[in-house]
């Protein structure tokens, strides 16, 4: 042994014609002569990628739709504005305005308005191929989730967790949200004895997520008891730190460096959320089907056996099915309450009907209930109108094309689609005066309120759940939440925005999911005789 650790330390013997040669190489190889070999392979680079620049806006199968030159010559002016600036819905308005329905936003990326898509890429398909999600859209493995899976698989995981949000599971978890709503309205009430304007985005936040943590894993983030959760605190952090992986993943090396050296804390705040919600579903998994007897969560659907003895989800399946659950379950809805307040305190007439609606409906706050508040239909078109001016989903995660003939154009395969619905919703082909915040424009005409002005809008692109076999399971939940929270709300409390917030919608960011910037209000105890 030791004459080989001997051996393995002598230097290899070089040969002096080797070495004669590499030493005329350098010799050679001065200062003017490296410049010029960086020179040339930097302008090799750049006739490359000018090469690929014009085969994009040219030669492309994708060059006879209309868009910005620049966009169809590169991918990164699209990536950077959905990604990083967070003002891509912006820019997407004017760029539908100016090219149509239809706009090439990417080398190989369509957006579309939902008047097309909706009907053309997101329906029931019979007996044609359907249109998959991109695959680690959302998060890596995301495809063995209930909303990335591949169609076959994803049949399964949605004929399973139905039961879930089924009429009759939607009456078993009036009680669980009944204790949550409760719970909020205590510390509303604290809040108003104070006197000081508060953010509601935040309360919005602790309800939903304690609400559907309760749902999914029997186990509340007991954000209303404690005021606070670090994984609810950090949860759009994390959501926004993806949302840069996937930009710096162009750039697989600087990743890695922007990574280990937490360069960029959003990321790496992203890489500990979702460790959180792994370790929080195997701690569920490890109890069987029921966490706590007798109640059938989230979780015990997906662990249960179907009628054949099958394992609805498998393996991995339930801990990327459960991270969606959360997030999407509880960030959309807090979105849309938190937009709602919003238009009702710059809205002085639909705030003064709602509040009259609701008043006027009930004797006491007992009498407000999951069925109750579905009579509302004033509540319901404030709901309807929070959805259509403020989707929670603004841009559609993209469906990928199988090579498909759409609005009488074909479509090669491999082309990702979009939809941006804040850009569908406010169109004022779809809908009359679509900036302004009209609750009127979704009454039956039996309402008092109902106004003919709106007869000619165009409900059926109005989609704020997406669309086909693979629209959200949890809606019939979603607006259950919020009629049972914003009627308690308004019948207990007077409320008023904060000065200074006029611009609370323009000035979001999104990034998939809107970053919603505070939103102060003053809660004031309702007067009663």
């Amino acid at each position: 042994m030791e004459t080989l650790l001997t051996y393995a330390k002598t230097p290899i013997p070089a040969f002096p014609q080797v070495q004669g040669f590499m030493h005329e190489v350098v010799e050679e190889l001065n200062h003017e002569t490296i410049i010029q070999l960086l020179g040339t392979l930097i302008a090799l680079f750049i006739v490359y990628r000018v090469a690929i620049a014009i085969h994009n806006v040219w030669f492309h199968p994708l060059s006879k739709f209309p868009g910005p030159t620049h966009m169809a010559a590169f991918q990164l002016p699209y990536t950077y504005g959905t990604l990083v600036s967070g003002h891509m819905h912006n820019t997407m308005k004017k760029l539908h305005r100016k090219y149509g329905p239809i706009v090439r936003v990417s080398p190989d990326h369509l957006a579309f308005d939902g008047s097309i898509a909706w009907p053309e890429v997101f329906a029931h398909r019979a007996d044609k191929e359907e249109y998959g999600k991109v695959p680690n859209f959302l998060f890596m493995g995301d495809t063995m989730s209930i909303i990335g899976a591949p169609k076959a698989i994803h049949r399964r995981q949605r004929r399973q967790l139905g039961h879930a949000f089924s009429d009759g599971a939607l009456r078993d978890q009036g009680p669980i949200m009944k204790k949550y709503v409760d719970l909020l309205m205590q510390r509303f009430t604290e809040k108003s004895d104070t006197g000081k304007s508060f953010d509601v985005n935040d309360w919005f936040n602790f309800i939903t997520f304690d609400i559907i943590g309760h749902l999914t894993h029997s186990k509340s983030y007991s954000c209303l008891e404690n005021g606070s959760h670090p994984w609810v605190s950090k949860f759009f952090r994390g959501f926004r730190g993806r949302c840069y992986s996937r930009f710096l993943s162009q750039f697989p090396f600087a990743l890695e460096i922007v990574t280990k050296l937490h360069l960029i804390p959003d990321i790496n705040t992203n890489e500990d959320d979702k460790r959180d919600a792994v370790e929080r579903t195997m701690e569920r998994i490890k109890l069987g089907e029921y966490a706590i007897e007798g109640y059938r969560d989230f979780t015990f659907h997906m662990l249960k056996k179907d009628h054949d003895g099958e394992m609805g989800f498998v393996g991995l399946e339930v801990l990327a099915s459960a991270t969606i659950l959360i997030g999407a379950g509880a960030e959309t809805t807090a979105a849309t309450m938190s937009a709602l307040m919003f238009y009702l305190g710059t809205t002085p007439t639909a705030y003064r009907r709602l509040v009259e609606e609701i008043r006027s409906a009930f004797d006491d706050e007992e009498g407000i209930t999951l069925t109750s508040t579905q009579q509302l239909e004033y509540l319901h078109a404030c709901i309807e109108e929070a959805l259509r001016v403020f989707p929670p989903i603004n841009e559609t995660p993209p469906r990928v094309c199988p090579g498909d003939t759409i609005d009488g154009k074909y479509v090669p395969k491999g082309t990702a689609i979009t939809v941006f619905q804040e850009v569908t919703y406010h169109n004022p082909e779809h809908f009359t005066e679509p900036d302004s915040y009209i609750p009127e424009r979704w009454l039956p005409k039996s309402h008092p309120f109902y106004d003919a002005k709106f007869k000619e809008d165009n409900r059926a692109v109005f989609k704020p759940f997406s669309y086909g076999p693979r629209d959200c399971l949890g809606k019939n939940l979603a607006y259950s939440e919020m009629r049972l929270t914003l009627s308690r709300m308004l019948y207990k409390f007077d409320v008023e925005l904060a000065p200074g917030q006029e611009n609370w919608h323009s000035a979001q960011r999104t990034f998939l999911a809107w970053e919603r910037r505070p939103l102060n209000i003053y809660l004031k105890r309702r007067q009663t005789a």
